[in-house]
């Protein structure tokens, strides 16, 4: 008799926003590729929503089949609708688990969003494969990150000393890959579109500076979140130098940011503003890569800005501890530092590229993994230390 055909390990990836997305995509892309597995896609909370740009549909364009979508963001962008979304996402995704039978369950990162899919798989006994675990920052991300990693299985931090943190939490050593950031994969792929495509696209000035600015809610500070984007609001108002805007994620405080914006553009005019609830990735990084500075909380300012050496302005304690290079200054939720700081990167210009999060082949390296590690019994978790 011939030997028996190799089973097809089914991964269920669940996304819930883009900048997740933009790190799971390499990932799914090598998942598709791999003869040995097969890809499940479940698209949920803010993806789904019209106010943070349905970004859906550039899953769509980017071409994967959804094989299912879960509707778990409750309304209200507060600190009560953010605990009953993770209440939804725990209700709506037992039932898909159970429909598609996954092998295992991959997710990535720190959000809400994302905890009762986790939740879910763990109850269901479904192995938990997580991205971008170890890290330290503010916000409730904080805890959101460990408590995952404290669920999860099969662990692929992004640098040395996540790894090391997530071993010291009492995980198996053995199933702790540093494999570095699948975004960078795209980063590095030299597809990063031409200048002069960028500049046409989005209305730029070859010959002028331009900022990127992305802040986001701090849940933890929720209450001050309108005064915290109304001191940055300020100073790239009193600057006048041509702006790209994205509003802020889904977090509790996000209506409220986006209500403050708004108000402050119709009193202040901020014609030389250009605010989008989303940007596809790939033209982010191109934008990254081409911006004079770039201004805020958002991670991208961390991870993704220093493989070009961007100048970016910190704001605040969102991305507190994290592993961050020479191009970062740190300020605090205050116009004048906030305006200095700006003016100061303007002087200084491009840092050399420092690649913290990894060389590329992140998605190559995390797919081998997941086409071979034994999932025999692995669902039983037994802290090591």
């Amino acid at each position: 008799m011939g030997k028996s055909k190799a089973k097809i390990r089914k991964i269920c990836v669940v996304t819930g926003n883009r900048s997740e997305y933009s790190k799971l995509k390499p990932v799914m892309r090598a998942i598709k590729k791999n003869p040995k597995l097969k890809l499940i896609l479940i698209v949920t909370a803010s993806h789904l929503l019209d106010d943070f740009g349905k970004t859906i549909n550039a899953i769509r364009d980017d071409g994967f089949k959804i094989n299912a979508v879960a509707r778990t963001i409750a309304a209200g962008e507060d600190l009560i609708s953010m605990a009953k979304s993770v209440g939804l996402c725990a209700l709506e995704i037992p039932t898909l688990l159970s429909l598609y039978k996954p092998d295992m369950v991959f997710v990535s990162g720190d959000r809400f969003d994302i905890l009762g899919t986790v939740v879910s798989a763990a109850f269901m006994n479904i192995p938990i494969a997580h991205m971008e675990g170890g890290e330290t920052t503010g916000s409730i991300d904080e805890s959101i990150r460990h408590a995952i990693t404290k669920l999860a299985h099969i662990h692929f931090p992004a640098t040395a000393k996540s790894a090391e943190r997530i071993i010291k939490m009492g995980e198996r050593p053995d199933m702790v890959f540093n494999v570095g950031c699948s975004a960078v994969d795209i980063i590095l792929s030299k597809k990063n579109k031409p200048r002069s495509e960028i500049y046409r696209k989005y209305n730029l000035d070859k010959n002028k500076p331009f900022l990127i600015v992305v802040q986001h809610p701090v849940t933890t500070e929720y209450q001050y979140c309108r005064q915290q984007i109304r001191e940055t609001l300020k100073a790239i108002s009193e600057l006048k130098i041509k702006t790209i805007m994205l509003f802020p994620n889904v977090d509790a405080g996000s209506k409220d940011m986006v209500r403050e914006i708004r108000l402050f553009d119709i009193a202040k005019k901020l014609g030389h503003v250009t605010m989008g609830k989303n940007i596809v990735f790939e033209d982010y990084i191109s934008l990254l890569a081409k911006a004079t500075c770039m201004v805020g909380n958002s991670s991208s300012g961390i991870r993704e800005s220093c493989y070009f050496g961007t100048p970016t302005i910190n704001i605040g304690t969102r991305q507190n501890g994290r592993e961050r290079g020479k191009n970062v200054i740190n300020v605090g939720y205050d116009k004048a530092e906030i305006k200095k700081a700006i003016l100061k990167s303007i002087q200084h210009g491009k840092y050399p590229p420092e690649y913290i999060y990894g060389k590329g082949n992140t998605s190559k390296k995390i797919v081998n993994i997941l086409s071979t590690i034994e999932l025999d019994n692995i669902i039983q978790k037994k802290i090591t230390i």
